[in-house]
């Protein structure tokens, strides 16, 4: 290595918040023949400005989908001392972001090693031992992180009153807690705390409490706060949560809602829609919730989601007649991503997208596993409205395969565009 290939990787490290020396780092690679990584680096840079909807991410997504994770980088990743692993890595902006956790106090002694060969921002702490949190709390470098996550440890009161109230949090705008990471008591501190106000994104993903002390807990954030990404998935969430869920303060400032694999059904999706909450959102997953052709119906009527740009109703047995709905509702006329993945869409409703004025914006339309045969293909492939698609998918898992014209039709009209 040379002296300024080390100089701006510790640069890097020291100011990991900066990208001046992150881009100065991809134009010295690539003058020492590391083309690939420094393409990467100003890929992940540039969609860190972005939101997932814009053109430059479903450009990635088609053409160098580990632009989002890094996974290809492994190689990359430096040696970490006992403790931490990159186990869960991840990147952000080109270099190794998340880190894993299984000790906080070899975490904390460790630190100005960590630091030093990794611009670390975020953990996933392994808590199954339940660590002493205070640990963390009191940690000087906790003030360089933005995100923690905890996948299992069933923290209380104590636990997470020591987190929230650190003087060191913050810099912190990120938690995600997973399955046993948090028990209802701990949930409703940290809703209560100054610290739930500054987070911009939250996760609870397969809690184990019970649905009705989820939503409770979070009932004790009494202002809406800076919280914009909210994640709720797989958490047994019906109606009635989802009602109660909604005339919550902190749920009219969302613009990304994930609710995916809990079952909403026709009332859940119906409360959700004429809630209000749905016109200010961005992103709405609701992958695997079963809102029928009714629910459907009340999210694009009585919702009036004018400023979606992504929605997920992919897993959801929905047919022609419920993508007809889509098709023909104005208040989709800024959709950007549309995923009906796994679902019976058919030609008719393949013809009923192809026709749409409404989606005439669509940039990017999944509909892998959709039931679509050649009549669809074609009306998809003579659409006078999909000029600005730029990722197409329907491929299969199963036997079904489009007839060698029909292919030909689609690949004529959308290039290296549409994934067969």
């Amino acid at each position: 290595m040379t002296s300024s290939h080390d100089a701006l990787y510790h640069a890097i490290c020291a100011h990991p918040d900066e990208d001046t020396p992150r881009l100065a780092f991809a134009d010295l690679i690539e003058e020492n023949g590391d083309d690939l990584r420094a393409r990467f680096i100003r890929t992940q840079i540039a969609l860190a400005r972005l939101p997932q909807y814009d053109a430059a991410w479903v450009k990635a997504r088609l053409f160098t989908p580990d632009a989002g994770t890094g996974w290809s980088m492994a190689h990359t990743l430096p040696k970490l001392p006992n403790g931490v692993s990159w186990q869960r890595f991840e990147f952000r902006r080109g270099f190794p972001w998340k880190a894993g956790v299984l000790s906080l106090e070899a975490l904390v002694q460790n630190g100005e090693v960590i630091f030093a060969v990794a611009p670390i921002q975020a953990l996933d702490i392994d808590a199954r031992d339940r660590p002493n949190l205070s640990v963390l709390a009191d940690w000087p470098h906790l003030a360089r992180f933005h995100k923690l996550e905890f996948s299992s440890g069933w923290f209380g009161t104590p636990d997470i009153a020591q987190l929230a109230e650190s003087a060191y949090a913050t810099n912190l705008t990120e938690l995600g807690f997973e399955r046993d990471g948090i028990a209802p008591e701990g949930l409703t501190v940290l809703a209560a705390s100054p610290l739930f106000s500054r987070l911009e994104g939250l996760e609870l993903r397969s809690i184990s409490s019970p649905s009705v002390l989820l939503v409770d807990s979070l009932a004790a954030a009494s202002e809406p706060g800076m919280l914009s990404r909210l994640s709720l998935p797989y958490n047994r969430l019906r109606h009635d949560d989802v009602e109660h869920l909604c005339a919550l303060p902190m749920m009219h400032e969302l613009q990304h809602l994930d609710l995916s694999d809990n079952p909403l059904g026709v009332e859940g999706a119906t409360v959700l829609a004429e809630s209000g909450i749905v016109r200010n959102l961005r992103i709405l997953n609701l992958s695997k919730t079963r809102p029928g052709v009714p629910g459907v119906k009340s999210l694009v009527e009585s919702g009036r989601p004018v400023g979606l740009r992504m929605l997920d109703l992919s897993d959801n047995l929905l047919g022609p007649v419920a993508v007809k709905v889509l098709a023909s509702s104005g208040s989709l006329r800024g959709l950007r991503v549309l995923n009906l993945t796994n679902n019976l869409v058919g030609d008719a409703g393949a013809s009923a997208l192809a026709a749409s004025r409404t989606l005439a914006g669509l940039l990017e339309l999944d509909l892998r596993d959709a039931d679509i045969g050649d009549a669809g293909a074609r009306a998809l492939a003579e659409s006078p409205h999909l000029d600005g698609l730029l990722r197409l998918d329907l491929r299969t898992r199963d036997d079904r395969t489009l007839s060698n014209a029909a292919r030909a039709a689609l690949l004529e009209r959308f290039g290296d565009r549409v994934c067969l």
